[in-house]
This record gives structure tokens, sequence and C-alpha cells, in this order.
């Protein structure tokens, strides 16, 4: 699934731009050198003719070379992502050049990707043979979920002389979309998997006939059986009535709630290494790192979101389908149950476009909506943060509303610094109420949760940063109990 979310590649062949023409450092260097034979020229006025012959000179070759560079539709440009852009994970940009001329050009490479990709543009030079694909590989991380556009390529290239240099563009704009974190390879998921077949072998799902409507096989009509159960296709082939059996249902229907107000727009930064020069991006961007850092900053929805697709991936493999509501003070995103790779591309797709809100979320017409869609007992992953108030937090009643008719685990959000302020000794009068507030804080969440627990709702407390495996690990523990 992750390979059909790379972004398809774009190709165009280049054109002039309205100033085509420059002179490159060498030839301003060379027009400055002759200015010098000026100096003589206030003891020897001869010498101000040496200095017009040389300046006319290097300007005669800079035509030259200018006229002899090819033109910009012998160029062609493409540009191409090497793996799918995903929210603060490196990707690969490769751009590739093939030009049809008998020189071998140097080009100065300007590429203008979104902020969300680079913040500046990004300059690289590379060496095109005559009709021999140059490629040069661009490596980024992106810090933004959602669609963004990429504008053109510019191309200065200039030839072996490197006195005048000619200016094009590329117009490879495109839209792309960026994903929220994804497990990338088998080797991050292998162990919940493991776990997930070892569940699947120590507890088989009682198979009931009669009870539930998944089809389980024909038989011969009895009385008592219910008319609409009646399969009229197998009935008219043996020319008898054929009845259909069911059984219970064995995958359960799972849900996915990410809140996305206010409190998810709080936000923290990663540290992520990039590549630091045009030599190694040329190498390869996975291969040669260095240790040059950038902070990333990442919301708690961002990483909700990473845990919601984690979560969605756990649940298919785990043989149940999965349902996506995000809501903040409206219903953002909406899909129901269901499994499949194409489903799991849209609950990506999905997860991709959602926003944080500046108001509060409004928790209860998302239980309300909840219990409309979804009529018959499942599992309700309820990723969300309380909020620091004296009253009853809303989230607690909503999710108090819905434990009465399906199972409820509530993944809550917290922040690690709370408790290194309560516990930390305090030495200043300033600290000591900074400590008093936090252990006040911490109190006050402790009784909410314990609340929530003791009217049936499941509660894991987690930190955005382990929010993914802190998610998938509780519904492992729900599925290997048999809760649902």
């Amino acid at each position: 699934m992750i390979q059909t979310l790379v972004p398809a590649p774009v190709q165009a062949t280049a054109h002039a731009r309205r100033f085509g023409y420059a002179l490159t450092p060498r030839a301003l260097l060379l027009l400055v050198a002759g200015c010098l034979l000026a100096l003589p020229g206030f003891f020897h006025p001869s010498w101000i003719w040496a200095m017009l012959a040389w300046d006319a000179l290097v300007l005669l070759l800079a035509i030259l070379d200018a006229a002899l560079l090819p033109a910009p539709d012998r160029i062609s440009v493409e540009r191409r992502f090497d793996n799918s852009p995903v929210l603060g994970e490196e990707t690969g940009i490769t751009v590739e050049i093939t030009q049809s001329s008998h020189q071998i050009l140097e080009v100065r490479v300007i590429d203008a990707l979104h902020p969300a990709l680079e913040p500046m543009p990004s300059t690289m030079r590379i060496l095109a043979y005559p009709r021999d694909p140059a490629r040069i590989t661009l490596a980024c991380t992106p810090n933004t979920r959602g669609d963004v556009t990429l504008g053109k390529v510019y191309l200065h290239y200039h030839a072996a002389l490197r006195l005048a240099e000619r200016w094009a563009a590329a117009d490879l704009e495109q839209n792309i979309r960026i994903y929220p974190p994804m497990e990338r390879s088998p080797e991050d998921t292998a162990l919940y998997l493991l776990r997930i077949r070892q569940i699947a072998l120590q507890k088989r799902r009682l198979r009931l006939r009669g009870l539930g409507r998944e089809f389980e096989s024909l038989r011969e009509y009895q009385s008592g059986d219910e008319l609409r159960n009646i399969a009229w296709p197998a009935t008219a082939r043996r020319g008898k009535l054929i009845t259909r059996e069911f059984t219970t249902e064995r995958s359960q229907q799972v849900w996915i709630v990410v809140d996305a107000g206010r409190l998810s727009r709080t936000a923290f930064e990663l540290g992520r290494k990039i590549i630091a020069n045009t030599a190694q991006r040329q190498e390869s961007f996975r291969d040669k790192l260095s240790d040059e850092k950038v902070l990333l900053t990442l919301t708690q929805l961002d990483q909700a979101s990473g845990a919601a697709v984690a979560l969605a991936q756990a649940v298919m493999q785990a043989g149940d389908k999965a349902a996506l509501l995000v809501y903040g003070r409206r219903i953002q995103q909406q899909l129901l149950p269901a499994s499949g790779s194409g489903h799991l591309r849209q609950i990506v797709d999905s997860l991709s476009q959602i926003r944080a809100e500046g108001s509060e979320a409004n928790h209860l017409a998302a239980a309300a909506r909840l219990k409309h869609l979804q009529r018959r007992r499942g599992l309700i992953l309820w990723v969300t943060e309380l909020a620091d108030t004296t009253r009853r937090p809303e989230v607690v009643d909503a999710a108090a509303d819905l434990a009465r008719r399906h199972l409820v685990l509530l993944i809550v959000l917290g922040h690690p610094e709370l408790q290194q302020l309560s516990n930390r000794p305090p030495e200043t009068v300033e600290q000591m109420f900074v400590s008093t507030a936090a252990t006040e804080i911490l109190e006050r969440r402790r009784e909410v949760l314990a609340r929530l627990r003791t009217q049936g709702v499941l509660v894991v407390e987690t930190t955005p940063g382990t929010v993914k495996a802190d998610a998938i690990n509780q519904y492992l523990e729900v599925k290997a109990r048999g809760l649902l």
C-alpha cells in the first residue's frame, strides 16, 4: 500500500526565461581584471585602449559562448519521489536532466519546493553529458501534513568556457499529499504481527449457528425457519426449499476516534538528521548522513494521526474492521467500518487532511454520531486529552455514555513534564508555586481517570511520543482477553 502513496513522476521540456542570459562570475572577474589596466593609464594614456580591447575581447568571447549554448527545448527535466512523503521522515526527491546537445553542460538546478518540504529553495549542481541522463537527489523532511503544491525547476547552465550561462525553467508543478507517520518496513510491525497470530491460535472464536448474519452454509428448509433466510437461487436449482445458515460475526468493528480540538495543537520539537552538502546528496540521501540536525515541530494531532494509521493496520491484520472518526467542533472525517488495502488508503488520505482547531472539541456531538453509526456493540479506541478544568471534562460524560453500549478504550495523552515538576524539590518560592500547581493538576487528573474506570471505561495514559506503541499494545490486550 505504501508504494501506491508515492507521487507520480512529472516530466517536462525546459523553456527559455524572460532574461535568458547572464554573465558568469568568471566573466565578471575577467572584466574587473581588465579595469586594472586603467591604472597605468594615468601615466600612459595608451593603456586605456588596452583595457578597452581586453574588455571587448572578454565580451566577444562571452557572446560567442552564449551563442553556442544549446536551446532550452533540447533539455528535458523529470522530478520523481523515491518514496512516499511522510511527516517527520526523510524522503528523497530525484531530479533527472537529459540534454541532446554535443556539449558537456554544468547545470545549476533550483527546485522550487513547497516550504512544507524544504524551507528554502534548494540549489544543486550537476554535470549533464550528451544524451546521458544525469540525476541528483535532494533529501528533505516534510514538516506539515496535507496537500501541497510544488513549483517549477529552474536551470542555469553553461559550457566549457564558463563565460556566459543560459537560464531556463521546466514546468513541473504538481500537487502532492504529505501523509501522517506510517510503518515503512516489515520489521516495524513484526512483533505486532507475531502477537496477533498468537492470539488467533490461542483463542478461536466460537461459531454459533443460527446467530449473527455471517453466512455459514446451506441446508434443507425446516419448519420454523425464517422465510427471509431462504436461498431462492439454490431452491430453484434443487427443486426444494433451501435455507441459509448464519454464524456469529468473526470480525469486530473497531472505531478509531481522534480528538482534533484545541488541546491537540500542543507542539513539541524532535531532532532530525539532515544531509549537509551537495556531494552527499548526489551519492545517496540514505547512505551518507551528516551530524547536522534540524528541529522538527510536531503537534499532538500529528502524533495521534500516526497512531491512528498504525492502529488501523493492526486492526485489519487482526481480522477486524476499522472505522475512523475525527472531530473538533464539527466532524472533520468519517469512514464506516471496512477492511482491505483500499480502505486503509482511505484512512491514510483522511488523516492527511485533518487540522487542529482553535476551540474546544464537541465530545458529546462525537459520541452522539458514534451511537448513530454503530448500532451493535463495538470497540471505540478514543485518542484524546483531558482539559485542565475544575469542572468534569465533557469527554468524561461522552465516554461514559458510550460505555453503556460499547467497549471504550480511552487513550489519554499526558505531559511527563508535569510529573517532573511535581516531584522536583522547590528551591525558590516561584518553584514551590509551580510544583504545587503541577501536583494539583495531576491529582484532578487521577480523580477523573479513576471515575472513568468505575464507569466501565478502559483508560491508558500515554505521551505523544509513545502513543502509537501504547495504543496498539492495549488493543491487542483487549483482543487477547476477549473483552469485546
